[in-house]
């Protein structure tokens, strides 16, 4: 049997009542409660209330009709229009630690921009001298994603070896046009943009199986990790551009495979899966956060992060649902796009110089409050 989708509540998580396209429930949805807390009896499953006026487009309909449970939400008035079960989880605590620490990186040579000249030079040369090897990298355009939306443009960058499952299976909905004309249903303010349903009430889901969750990796020396602050006997930095916390390299040598457990982090514009209350339930939903949440780690498979677009998905009209939500007009592979129409995107090091000096500043502001969420790569167009 096929699990509901798991929405997120606008204090914490909910479960999205109803069937995908393979079966469907026939059971209420079950309340997500945090950890330590005593999940609230069962109540009995209530009949839907109408679905959203505005329905996203689909190619790939439900082969089955909807069941879904009211449940409590927020407010009296919101509880017979909401499809889901609301669970009030609240943003877990940042942790305290007795300071912060910086290691400084290698020694290296900022390259200056050169003086200006009457002549404009050749773009190539430009972008060499604004964008030097040491602080900026080049973004891999088969590993990431171009979101053209009703409020502008999202490029996603993937996180193959965190999630080599969830990144295949987006990269081959993408390449299907699965996503194209599909809305962002249900946004919550300072939580979380969600789409990728073609029912657009956040009950459906693609002809695909479903996914495995992918909550943890393991964490080897060759890993792409720049190390931010030890704290707790935890490392936490960055994978690429995704924010990750992990166990200590010192504990490498005690494990069979030399790899230590690591996650990554629901920080602003980090791409997340949403699934039902099956933990293996992910399918074609995800969400696109609009601000930290700490709760949601290891709880939810982070496959990518917007390098370009946060201020896009800050925009999103809010509701849940969303009345007249924004589109995606279209999603593709990045490297899928004619090469003549393909922006070229430059993404900053975080073990280069100019990084490094905002993490060491940002260190000596924050303290023992310092998270990994409180500093960003930066992620610029250049064509």
């Amino acid at each position: 049997m096929r699990q509901q989708i798991l929405a997120l509540g606008c204090c914490g998580l909910a479960l999205l009542g109803g069937p995908t396209a393979f079966a469907q429930s026939s059971g209420p949805a079950l309340r997500v409660v945090p950890m330590g807390e005593t999940p609230p009896p069962k109540k009995a499953p209530a009949k839907k209330a109408p679905p959203p006026a505005v329905k996203a487009n689909t190619t790939k309909p439900p082969a089955a009709k909807p069941t879904t449970a009211a449940v409590p939400t927020p407010t009296a008035a919101r509880a017979a229009s909401k499809p889901a079960v609301a669970g009030a989880v609240k943003p877990a605590a940042k942790p305290n630690a007795a300071g912060a620490q910086w290691t400084p990186p290698p020694a290296a040579t900022a390259v200056k921009p050169s003086a200006p000249t009457a002549a404009a030079p050749p773009p190539a040369t430009t972008n060499k001298v604004a964008f030097p090897a040491e602080d900026w990298r080049v973004l891999n355009p088969e590993n990431a994603l171009i979101y053209e939306t009703s409020k502008g443009r999202i490029i996603v960058e993937l996180a193959p070896e965190m999630a080599p499952g969830h990144v295949t299976r987006v990269k081959m909905l993408a390449r299907e046009g699965f996503y194209n004309g599909l809305s962002f249903h249900r946004v919550v303010s300072d939580f979380m943009a969600q789409g990728g349903d073609p029912k657009g009430d956040g009950t459906g889901g693609s002809d695909q199986p479903d996914l495995r969750g992918e909550f943890n990796f393991r964490r080897g020396a060759e890993s792409n990790f720049v190390r931010a602050v030890d704290r707790g006997g935890a490392t936490i930095g960055w994978m690429g551009t995704i924010p990750v916390t992990s166990q200590t390299d010192l504990l490498m040598e005690r494990t069979s495979d030399k790899k230590v457990a690591a996650w990554g982090n629901h920080c602003l514009g980090v791409a997340s899966m949403a699934r039902g209350s099956d933990e293996n339930s992910a399918n074609s939903q995800f969400f696109l956060m609009r601000a930290a949440y700490p709760t949601l780690d290891r709880r939810y498979t982070i496959w990518g992060r917007a390098v370009v677009g946060t201020d896009v998905i800050r925009a999103f009209k809010v509701g849940e649902p969303v009345v007249d939500p924004d589109k995606m007009i279209s999603v593709r592979v990045l490297a899928d796009v004619p090469e003549a129409d393909r922006p070229a995107v430059m993404v900053q090091r975080t073990d280069g110089p100019s990084f490094q000096t905002k993490l060491k500043a940002t260190l000596e502001q924050r303290g023992a409050a310092f998270s990994n969420c409180d500093l960003a790569p930066e992620g610029r167009i250049i064509r």
